[in-house]
């Protein structure tokens, strides 16, 4: 006997992400649809109710996000279902919405007091569900990928962006970087020549003050940081 489509509610604790890994494991054994529900009570629990409930971490604070991400990952499609309500209503109703085959849940594992005080949806489906319900126990499913991958989720590292070559670009920069060196060059040849011994009378006339050879030397090195900042200019790295 397979199943053609199954539900499974999700709320981001360790033992519904264990039924929602035990769904996508049948999945791919009977090439099933599964959907992901995840529903938001109406009211909200008081501080000191949340401490009680909480007694551990949840693996992920957006369920639906991991859950599509690990689909992903497996090949499986899901369909993704978010509703507000009372828990064990919503599952039940979206059960026969969606006629599904079976439903999983997570069994928090609360005893005594914490099951009196909160109830236990698990319960809650299994006495009203008109069709097969899985309880998958807390533990039963390893979920340390389902931790590791909402690690990865959480760090949402930047998006690498991958150069695109593009031959015109490359060749007019490669023109344009050329054309600076060839006028970087011919500056300092030019220094050079006027400073040799050759042009030692030329580069000894003086301009204002100074000898010309002392000027083509400055004047070779203000030209090369302007035409190194005209470069940084164009290629983006100095605004």
């Amino acid at each position: 006997m397979g199943f053609k489509k199954m539900l499974v509610a999700v709320d981001g604790y360790e033992p519904s992400m264990g039924a929602f890994k035990k769904a996508i494991e049948l999945a791919k054994d009977y090439q099933s649809q599964v959907v992901v529900l995840q529903v938001e009570e109406e009211v909200p629990l008081l501080p000191t109710e949340k401490m009680m409930e909480a007694v551990e971490k949840p693996i992920t604070e957006e369920p639906l996000e991991l859950a599509k991400a690990y689909a992903d990952l497996m090949g499986v499609s899901v369909k993704i279902v978010k509703k507000v309500g009372p828990v064990a209503g919503a599952i039940l109703a979206t059960a026969k919405e969606e006629n599904v085959d079976l439903i999983l849940l997570g069994d928090s594992g609360r005893k005594g007091f914490q099951k009196l005080y909160f109830g236990s949806v698990a319960q809650a489906v299994t006495e009203n569900a008109d069709r097969p319900v899985l309880v998958i126990k807390k533990g039963w499913v390893d979920v340390s990928d389902l931790v590791e991958l909402a690690a990865r989720i959480v760090e949402k590292p930047e998006a690498i962006e991958i150069p695109v070559y593009d031959p015109r670009a490359v060749r007019e920069n490669f023109i344009f970087s050329g054309t600076l060196f060839f006028v970087l060059t011919c500056l300092y040849f030019f220094a050079a020549i006027i400073t040799s011994k050759p042009f030692k009378d030329i580069a000894a006339l003086e301009i204002a003050g100074l000898p010309f050879g002392i000027w083509s030397g400055l004047i070779l090195v203000v030209s090369g940081i302007i035409l190194t900042r005209i470069y940084l200019t164009r290629q983006g790295g100095v605004s």
